[in-house]
């Protein structure tokens, strides 16, 4: 089983480029539904052996042909080498993934939607200290950001139907309220429901 600095440097050295820092790899890995971890073990890991190609199969399929490498500047367009060669514009980082694992980091997005089937929220009587610890932590980054939206998520709530939005409200506080559950009150003392 792997600790959680070892599971968050696999990722950022896997995903430079989506999750560069201990807070984005923390969040992927707790807080994103459907993001392929779980508790095992007192542990989260991955549910399913990785295919190991990680963001360089995804540069790869972006690659320029010849043809367009070559037109693209002669229509005064400028092109990125990640999408001549297929590199990662953040391949710099994957040396460097041990360090980014243990430094913690702005989130530098919206969290995703709480849900109560995300493992951040299911943490487990046997789970190891290292993973309840990262839960506090990463608990402490989105707890506000759900209390206090962006404008963005302002913007996409205000299509919500009414319906939608008692929804999704609930969804969150059900939530919450087991991550208060596990974690005790002061895991949600950042953020007001």
């Amino acid at each position: 089983m792997a600790s959680v600095d070892l599971t968050l440097a696999d990722l950022i050295r896997t995903f430079p480029c989506s999750y560069p820092t201990r807070t984005q790899a923390l969040h992927q890995v707790l807080v994103v539904l459907g993001a392929g971890y779980e508790w095992r073990g007192g542990e989260v890991v991955q549910r399913f052996d990785s295919d190991e190609l990680g963001c360089l199969a995804v540069h790869n399929q972006f690659k320029l042909s010849e043809d367009q490498i070559r037109h693209l500047p002669e229509r005064g367009t400028e092109v990125a080498q990640e999408r001549v060669d297929g590199t990662c514009p953040a391949e710099h980082l994957r040396p460097l993934a041990a360090d980014l694992a243990r430094t913690p980091a702005p989130l530098d997005r919206d969290p995703y939607p709480a849900s109560t089937l995300a493992p951040l929220f299911n943490i487990p009587q046997d789970a190891a200290a290292d993973w309840v610890e990262a839960a506090r932590e990463v608990a402490s980054v989105v707890v506000p950001l759900w209390a206090d939206p962006s404008d963005y998520e302002l913007a996409t709530r205000s299509s919500f139907t009414p319906g939608q939005r008692a929804y999704v409200d609930g969804k969150r506080d059900q939530a919450l309220r087991l991550l208060e559950l596990r974690l005790g009150p002061q895991a949600l003392s950042d953020g007001e429901r």
